[in-house]
C-alpha cells in the first residue's frame, strides 16, 4: 500500500474512511437514541391504555377496595387519559421510530463506504483519480441522508473519538476494563496541559 504522504489519492481515500467512520458512529448513536425513545413512548402509551381500560371495567371494585371517592377516581382516570393522549401525540408528531430508521439507513450508507474504501486501499497501486472522485461523490454526498443536529455534533464527535481511542487501547490491553481505560485516557489528557506549561517554562 502506498504512503498517503507520497500519494494524494491514498490520502483522499483515508479522509473518506475517517469521515465515514465518524458519521457511522454518530448516526448509530442517534439511531439507538431515537429507537429507545420510540420503545419507551409506545410501551408507556400501551401500558396506560391497559390501565385505563382495566379501571373502566373494574371501577366499582377499585373504589370499594381502595376507599377512593368517586370524584378522586374520576380525576385520576381523567389525568391518566390526558397523559396517554399527550404521549400518543408526541409519538405521532416527533416520530422517533422513523428517525431511528433513517439514521440506520445512514449507518448502512457509511458502512458500505468503509468497505468500498478499504477495498480500494488494498489495491492502492492501481488507484486512479477518477475512481477516487467517484467514491468521494458517492459517499460524501449526504443530501438524501438525515443530518446530524448542530447542537449534538461536537458531543457526538468527542464520543466517537473517545470510542476510537478506547478501542485502540483495548487492542493492546484486552484484559483491562473499559472503565479503567477511560479513566487512564482522561488522566493523560488532563496532564497534557501541565506538561506543555512545564516545557514552556523550561525554555
Amino acid at each position: 500500500m502506498a504512503d498517503a504522504s507520497a500519494d494524494p489519492l491514498v490520502g483522499r481515500l483515508r479522509r473518506v474512511l475517517r469521515l465515514s467512520n465518524q458519521q457511522a458512529s454518530m448516526h448509530g448513536w442517534l439511531s439507538d437514541h431515537y429507537g429507545r425513545w420510540s420503545v419507551t413512548l409506545t410501551f408507556g402509551s400501551l401500558l396506560l391504555a391497559v390501565v385505563l381500560l382495566s379501571l373502566v371495567f373494574a371501577a366499582d371494585f377499585v373504589q370499594r377496595t381502595t376507599g377512593v371517592s368517586t370524584a378522586a377516581f374520576q380525576w385520576t382516570t381523567g389525568i391518566a387519559a390526558i397523559i396517554n393522549f399527550l404521549i400518543t401525540l408526541l409519538n405521532l408528531a416527533w416520530q422517533p421510530a422513523a428517525k431511528a430508521a433513517s439514521h440506520r439507513q445512514a449507518v448502512s450508507h457509511y458502512t458500505k463506504a468503509k468497505y468500498e474504501v478499504g477495498r480500494h486501499l488494498d489495491a492502492a497501486d492501481v488507484l486512479t483519480a477518477e475512481s477516487v472522485r467517484q467514491i468521494e461523490e458517492r459517499y460524501l454526498d449526504s443530501r438524501e441522508l438525515p443530518k446530524i443536529p448542530e447542537r449534538r455534533f461536537l458531543k457526538l464527535k468527542r464520543w466517537h473519538l473517545e470510542k476510537v481511542a478506547v478501542s485502540r487501547e483495548l487492542d493492546d490491553n484486552c484484559h483491562e476494563s473499559i472503565r479503567s481505560i477511560k479513566s487512564r485516557l482522561r488522566q493523560a489528557r488532563q496532564s497534557e496541559p501541565n506538561l506543555t506549561e512545564n516545557d514552556k517554562s523550561g525554555d
